[in-house]
């Protein structure tokens, strides 16, 4: 499963529905500060990776916040 698809579906398990990775975006979804450390937490779980919260905001996308998590992972080799 792709880094993409992982993150999918922690978006899909926060948020009750199926996401797009570049058209949906976090405040569309009403997405508030407990789904955004929902999301901070089940990154860390998944990618093993300490996302800063604020990542959430910056990029508000799951496509987007793939991407920050795919440099902390290559980052942190």
């Amino acid at each position: 499963m792709t880094s993409e698809q992982q993150m999918l579906d922690i978006w899909k398990n926060i948020f009750g529905r199926q996401v797009e990775p570049d058209t949906d975006f976090f405040d569309d979804l009403e997405g508030d500060s407990m789904a955004a450390a929902a999301i901070v937490h089940w990154v860390n779980i998944v990618f093993g990776v300490q996302l800063p919260m604020i990542e959430v905001f910056d990029r508000p996308t799951p496509g987007e916040l793939t991407g920050a998590v795919n440099e902390l992972r290559a980052a942190a080799r």
